[in-house]
């Protein structure tokens, strides 16, 4: 189960804008810089008021914060693989924290993954799909690794499925017999139940180790995995039901798609695009998407490779994108300017989101399920401004 949060002095506090009265409309700037009926219903009118909350981690170093569909804010304290949450509620009050990592926000409550020991007498991890209420409290756990008796796991990822829900992916080696590699997938709804009858294991291969893999969930429906598979990439689509709908192995080498040649372990994630496909991000940063279906990587499009160290997501009811500058830059009011584009990639409009009057390094800034902002005051603290639902439909 989630525990309550610290409290007192070194507990998590929350109250609203300027002299706990919440700050007006208008506190972050609105501007709509293109006329195009392309861009109507991408640019709110305007700036709900803002929330400041904090807390004291029992470890790690702050990040970027997130919220679920009910407006509840999560903000995490990571250190390696681990992370603890904090959870505080739409009016800034402190809830339950909870560790995952990643975490992905749902409709009403998170998904995150946890890596534990099932058995002690056997030297093997299992990956648990966690399901957290919006408070934070533990609703399900259910294991996205068959019992760990035979293979050793290589790497996981977790996806948010656009439509609700998340898929898994686990790359295994057989540890005692012909060691050979494959990929054990499940996609859950957006209560965490598993919707396939059993996990799926697909790709096997002599590799015997898988250095990264990512999957992905297409605005579609389908799911796409891909991982390392000598100097190569595998790739498989698979349908709601989880049919194999496109499959290619050793599709390209994968030096030019993740934008590295080193075979080691790298950060990749699969963010899904309003026209069906998948942007790879590799190491913080945009490397190539993957049309609808397609088992071969294409180039950015423009909007996005000039903005290839920023993060998007899907906005305003998918009628477009929001991009979120990357945290970690210099900034003599410590503002953070979001830009708002149209499905095509036009820039619509920018949300200016207020210093405090000083320098600062930025932090992390970016919107969870019903379209809060959610800024990190300043790179690797952990103090928190957040606006509920300014970017929702």
């Amino acid at each position: 189960m989630g525990s309550p949060g610290p409290t007192g002095s070194t507990g998590p506090t929350g109250s609203t804008g300027p002299a706990g009265q919440g700050a007006p409309p208008g506190t972050a700037l609105v501007e709509r810089v293109d006329p195009s009926p392309e861009c109507n219903g991408i640019v709110p009118d305007r700036a709900p008021p803002f929330l400041d909350v904090q807390w004291t981690p029992p470890a790690g170093t702050c990040g970027a914060g997130t919220s679920d569909g009910t407006g509840h804010v999560a903000v995490p304290a990571r250190s390696g693989d681990r992370a603890i949450w904090q959870v505080f509620t739409p009016s800034g009050a402190a809830a339950r924290s909870f560790s995952a990592w990643p975490l992905v926000p749902q409709p009403s409550g998170w998904h995150g993954l946890g890596v534990i020991t099932l058995d002690p007498t056997v030297p093997f991890l299992s990956v648990m799909l966690r399901t957290f209420s919006p408070g934070g409290d533990l609703v399900r756990e259910l294991a996205a690794t068959a019992a760990p008796t035979q293979s050793r796991l290589d790497g996981w990822s977790l996806a948010q499925d656009p439509l609700g829900g998340s898929a898994t992916a686990v790359a295994e080696t057989d540890a005692f017999h012909n060691h050979w590699s494959d990929v054990e997938a499940q996609r859950f709804d957006a209560s965490g139940q598993a919707r396939w009858a059993q996990n799926l294991r697909f790709g096997a291969s002599d590799e015997h180790a898988v250095a990264f893999l990512a999957t992905g969930i297409s605005t579609r429906g389908e799911s796409l995995t891909l991982w390392q598979h000598s100097a190569q990439l595998d790739v498989w689509w698979l349908d709601g039901a989880g049919k194999p709908v496109a499959t290619e192995v050793r599709a390209e080498d994968y030096a030019g798609v993740i934008g590295s040649a080193t075979l080691g372990a790298h950060d990749l994630q699969l963010l899904p695009l309003l026209d069906g496909g998948l942007a790879l991000r590799s190491d913080g940063i945009f490397q190539r998407v993957y049309p609808h279906l397609s088992t071969r990587s294409a180039a950015l499009p423009g909007w996005l490779a000039d903005r290839a160290t920023w993060i998007f997501r899907l906005t305003r009811g998918n009628r477009g994108y929001a991009l979120f500058p990357p945290p970690g830059q210099p900034s003599l009011d410590c503002g953070q300017a979001i830009e708002l584009r149209s499905p095509t990639g036009r820039l619509c409009g920018r949300v200016t989101l207020p210093g405090e009057g000083g320098a600062c390094t930025t932090g992390a800034v970016d919107q969870g399920w019903d379209g809060t902002l959610v800024q990190q005051r300043s790179q690797g603290g952990c103090r928190y401004r957040f606006w509920p639902g300014f970017l929702a439909r």
